[in-house]
């Protein structure tokens, strides 16, 4: 696989991604996580899964992410959103599987409905969609609803030991707003299969219970690993997660 990354202009942005063709008729994108790239284990273990098994494959980065152009604190939930679609038509095939870990499982909903006519399937990894207010917003102190206030942003403790804070700021929250989706019935009617760990401590498991609930999908799958954290990286999920995408392509892939 390529070690150097392609690049697509996005209004002011330099997008960086990694594509592979493949005969397998469904193609599979992946979504990553807020302050994550697509370097991570998962993304690059489900790229060389793909590979074998000529499946076409993509992963990026956001603006402000990883190798593409921008600042992180200038992101907005819209403007990843935007990064994200503008891939997404620069290498779809005629239909398209997404997996989308965390962030990226809002991602992939906002895409799933944009682009209805070419997504066929969903797999999402510890999904956080509307993040920025119900995990974010919601739970901050009044000290900290003052800072947002004064200053525009609050600086966070990340809790990955040797990482550094990172800012949330004001616009981040209020245009993330303009994106909600779980504030009633989701109209997406795509075959979806959500995994979690039920020791996650960023993303409770219980929002892939509630979002499997409001997907207008009746039969969605919810796995949930006893033992699995946040980043389900270990080798067994990501096996599982391998597994899934698997399945969801086989499933789609005999549709007419």
């Amino acid at each position: 696989m390529s070690t150097n990354p392609s690049a697509l202009t996005v209004g002011d942005y330099t997008i960086a991604y990694h594509h592979t063709p493949g005969t397998h008729p469904v193609g599979v994108m992946f979504l990553g996580g807020f302050m994550s790239d697509m370097n991570g284990g998962k993304a690059t273990a489900l790229e060389a899964h793909c590979i074998a098994n000529s499946i076409p494959f993509t992963r990026f980065d956001y603006g402000g992410h990883g190798q593409s152009s921008g600042a992180f604190e200038e992101g907005t939930i819209g403007l990843w959103q935007s990064h994200a679609q503008a891939i997404f038509d620069h290498v779809a095939s005629e239909r398209m599987v997404l997996v989308g870990s965390s962030m990226g499982g809002w991602m992939m909903l906002l895409l799933a409905h944009a682009r209805k006519e070419k997504v066929t399937g969903l797999v999402g990894i510890a999904s956080a969609p509307d993040f920025t207010e119900k995990l974010i917003f919601e739970e901050f102190s009044q000290e900290q609803l003052r800072e947002l206030n004064s200053t525009g942003r609050v600086m966070i403790k990340n809790c990955m030991p040797g990482e550094a804070d990172y800012p949330i700021t004001r616009e981040l929250i209020e245009e993330g707003r303009k994106h909600l989706m779980t504030e009633g019935k989701i109209p997406i009617d795509v075959p979806t299969h959500l995994l979690h760990g039920m020791q996650d401590p960023d993303v409770p498991y219980t929002l892939s219970l509630q979002l499997a609930d409001q997907l207008a999908r009746e039969d969605v799958e919810v796995t949930l690993v006893k033992n699995g954290d946040h980043r389900m990286g270990r080798p067994e999920n990501l096996a599982l997660l391998k597994s899934a995408v698997s399945a969801m392509l086989e499933r789609v892939g005999t549709l007419p």
